[in-house]
């Protein structure tokens, strides 16, 4: 089923009468730090000495007792359990999770979190070397410190839910008020999970007109009592594109100095989140809180699709590869490219975007070696990339399709696919 891109022509009427500004994107501090100098033989690597600073620095905002991953990382003891394992997706650079390149062939991101290569081997060599303990009177590491909001000026709060426990992961769309009276900005959002244990992402999807607002009000009556939400796998089921994608550990996001999305008044928000129900003594309720920090005026920000929305991918394939080719010839001025937002379901296995400028030269936007549908996440470009109405872009995704017997196609359900890349763009 091709997606349908009534929101281009939005970003179209919107952009012709726009004028601004913007300075390079804030970068929030990620509280990476160096890799200690043990100032020791390298066969003596310890947990105190040499690998605690790095989780401290990389992995405690998530890995902490009462935090948001599954287990903490805090102790001794608490880590050699995992020792392995550990090491394991360190190495293979599952963890921390960040989907997108950064080693500057395709372009880097400012809010990228990651290990160097000099951090992944003291995990091998920790292991290596036997696991060993270290000096438990070392002074505890510095932290890593989540980014802040500036200020909170407005707040999305969903209703009490009672989790679906029947299955492993349980998606859910909350059509929530926003309170406001005037048209606002968005410029930056926090996310504070009510059920740390259980909630693995959310998304804010602001929809464009009161028609979807009412799409997904029908869809909300039609599963259960009004305001309990809807089920909603793959997306909002309607016409609503991200504004908020957050995931355990990213703190606070600030959109590029100056730019902001507008929400308009009386349009109400869909609140996606995502259960992760594999886990054990954890309470079966949530109520999420979404702060928002707005302005009464910003250099217009438009989310706008880039698609592959004729997919037929046959089943039991190794490999599929899909690609299309969009133009941007319906921009009346040039715009600039400051975020990216990738999207396929489970069968994806990477995704690239790559922009053709028609005067020469073609220029990654982003590449996804390895997708991961349960890390659903926004990637801030360090440099902006401009693009013009003679410029075109071609969006290419594979999938593996070994455990599907009929033919997939495009579509929000558990069982269908997407390629798709959402930009965040501003004049």
């Amino acid at each position: 089923m091709p997606l349908r891109f009534s929101l281009a022509l939005a970003l179209v009427l919107a952009l012709a009468g726009c004028d601004g500004s913007t300075d390079g994107p804030l970068r929030p501090d990620s509280g990476m730090m160096s890799l200690p100098d043990s100032g020791g033989d390298v066969s003596e690597t310890t947990y105190h000495g040499d690998l605690r600073p790095i989780l401290a620095a990389n992995c405690m905002t998530c890995h902490e007792e009462g935090g948001v991953a599954p287990f903490a990382l805090e102790t001794y003891e608490q880590a050699v359990e995992v020792a392995e394992r550990m090491e394991e997706v360190t190495r293979d650079r599952i963890m921390p999770p960040f989907l997108a390149d950064n080693s500057g062939e395709c372009n880097t991101w400012s809010n990228h979190r990651g290990l160097t290569d000099d951090e992944i081997a003291v995990f091998e060599q920790w292991v290596l070397d036997g696991k060993l303990e270290g000096d438990p009177t070392t002074p505890d590491p510095e932290r890593a410190v989540l980014p802040e909001l500036p200020s909170v000026d407005l707040t999305l709060e969903m209703p009490t839910y009672a989790i679906d426990a029947s299955e492993d992961d349980d998606y859910r769309c909350f059509v929530v008020e926003t309170g406001l009276t005037e048209d606002q900005y968005v410029t930056g959002y926090d996310v504070h999970p009510g059920n740390v244990q259980r909630v693995h992402h959310v998304i804010v999807y602001n929809p464009i007109d009161a028609d979807a607002v009412a799409a997904a009000e029908a869809l909300d009556a039609e599963h259960g009592a009004v305001g309990d939400g809807y089920p909603c796998f793959g997306g909002p089921l309607v016409q609503a594109p991200p504004m908020v994608l957050w995931a355990p550990g990213a703190g606070a996001t600030r959109f590029p100095r100056n730019t902001g999305v507008q929400v308009l008044a009386g349009i109400k928000q869909i609140i996606q989140v995502h259960y992760n129900n594999l886990v054990e003594d954890s309470p079966n309720e949530d109520r999420t809180i979404i702060e928002l920090s707005t302005r009464e005026s910003a250099t217009p920000a438009y989310i706008y699709p880039l698609a592959d929305g004729d997919l037929n991918l046959p089943p039991r394939m190794e490999e599929v590869v899909e690609s299309n080719r969009t133009s941007f010839s319906f921009l009346p001025i040039p715009v600039r490219v400051w975020g990216a937002f990738p999207h396929m379901h489970t069968l994806g296995r990477s995704l690239s975007v790559e922009i053709h400028h028609s005067e020469g030269g073609d220029q990654c936007l982003i590449e996804v070696p390895r997708w991961d549908f349960n890390w659903q996440l926004a990637y801030w470009l360090d440099e902006p990339i401009t693009i013009t109405d003679t410029d075109a872009a071609t969006i290419t995704c594979r999938y593996n399709t070994m455990e599907r017997d009929t033919e997939v196609n495009w579509g929000d359900g558990t069982e269908d696919e997407m390629c798709l890349n959402f930009v965040y763009v501003t004049p």
